[in-house]
């Protein structure tokens, strides 16, 4: 009767055991279901972001990472260092990451190791990285913005590092930084226009205003004559500025007009001439050359911008030479070109200041008179023309400045 009392005994703890067992594993199967989904959750979390995630050990060894399912990257996710997973150009150029001289100076592998130091994360680290292209053909410079969160797990130091590619970003901004500047740059040569204009303005009309009142009370016809030539000469200063106001205005608008025509090219160029003489009364030490040729040349363009761009260009050539010759003409250029030119001996322009003469608003010498508009209607209108326009200059030398129209249009 004992023995069956014993063997009922240890029955019982034994089914005690199993269920206990039993009771255990399910909990732990439940536990483990909990967190694969856990895990499987974090996983497209983790892939389904923009940002690449690393999480990596003291020795910048990647340990799981989103990168390869973000840059579409198949096959088994291979064991690299951070510099080798992003294809750093020091880290393919040398023995891997952290091997290359340059690597001592980078600020992102200063930053994770000063992190692990201190045992702390760090946030929005800005750098630029030099990184290959998945053929390793090109390097493409990119910025990155690279945040970290410390973590240890049984005792194993680890960082999780946040990488936002903001390449695009910077870029923006570089251009907003730059658009700004241009609009500082562009306010202030307004205000400066502006300014210069009230005094170009006023100047001729005062002259006009004073010489007229003088020539009323003239009685001496020489004396009459050297009152019409200033007054008539202010009346030319004060009409080119108001042309070249409204001019402006249209170019602002988009509703500059041209109006083609068929015209003998030779025969504009030395009718110009005789105009553009009177100009020169008083530098009786230039001499203004016509070049054009005998026979008839019929294009067919724009003539009357043709005109006001040789003007424009003819009258700075004045007002920078003081001595020597003004040579324009024209020639063909190519087979479907003609090639407009205006040279003159004067003070010349330096290189580095070439590029900015056609800048609206743009005066390289503030005391010589003008709008400073003449060079950029120039060259709104030669483009306007499909055309090109341009200057070759050397400083005490002197400057050609030159356009090229299409023979027909």
């Amino acid at each position: 009767m004992m023995t069956y009392i014993v063997i009922g005994i240890l029955f019982a703890i034994i089914l005690l055991i199993c269920i206990k067992y039993w009771y255990l594993w399910s909990k732990l199967n439940l536990q483990k279901n909990e967190w694969m989904a856990h895990i499987k959750e974090s996983d497209t979390i983790l892939h389904s972001m923009n940002a690449c995630f690393m999480l990596v050990d003291r020795d910048f060894v990647v340990l799981r990472t989103n990168y390869y399912d973000l840059n579409g990257i198949p096959g088994e996710p291979v064991s690299n260092r951070v510099g080798d997973l992003l294809k750093c150009k020091n880290a393919v150029r040398s023995e891997g990451c952290g091997a290359h001289h340059n690597c001592g100076s980078c600020m992102v592998r200063y930053t994770i190791e000063n992190a692990f130091c201190h045992k702390k994360g760090f946030s929005k680290l800005e750098a630029s990285m030099r990184l290959f292209s998945p053929d390793h053909q090109h390097i493409i410079p990119c910025d990155v913005s690279v945040s970290g969160t410390y973590l240890t797990d049984a005792d194993q130091e680890q960082m999780l590092l946040t990488i936002y590619d903001i390449t695009e970003l910077k870029n923006t901004q570089r251009l907003l930084s730059i658009e700004k500047e241009n609009a500082v740059s562009a306010e202030k040569l307004k205000s400066a226009f502006i300014a210069n204009m009230s005094h170009e303005i006023r100047t001729p009309l005062n002259a006009i205003i004073g010489f007229s009142g003088l020539l009323a009370s003239a009685d001496d016809d020489a004396e009459k004559k050297m009152y019409l030539d200033i007054v008539a000469e202010n009346n030319h200063r004060l009409l080119q500025i108001v042309t070249d106001v409204l001019d402006l205005s249209k170019i602002e608008s988009g509703s500059l007009d041209f109006h083609y025509s068929r015209f003998d090219v030779n025969d504009l160029l030395c009718g110009l001439h005789g105009i553009l003489e009177i100009r020169l009364k008083d530098k009786p030490d230039i001499k203004l050359v016509c070049e054009a040729g005998t026979d008839e040349w019929m294009i067919y363009s724009e003539q009357q911008r043709i005109v006001q761009i040789l003007t424009n260009l003819v009258h700075n050539a004045i007002k920078f030479t003081q001595n020597g010759e003004i040579r324009f003409g024209c020639r063909p250029h190519g087979e479907t070109d003609v090639y407009f030119y205006v040279s003159d001996t004067g003070i010349g322009i330096p290189v580095g200041e070439q590029d900015k003469i056609f800048d609206r608003f743009t005066k390289l010498d503030h005391e010589v008179p003008g709008t400073g508009l003449g060079l950029t209607l120039s060259q709104t209108i030669v483009q306007s023309l499909d055309g090109e326009i341009g200057v070759e200059s050397e400083v005490t030398k002197g400057s050609t400045f030159w356009f090229t129209l299409p023979l027909t249009s």
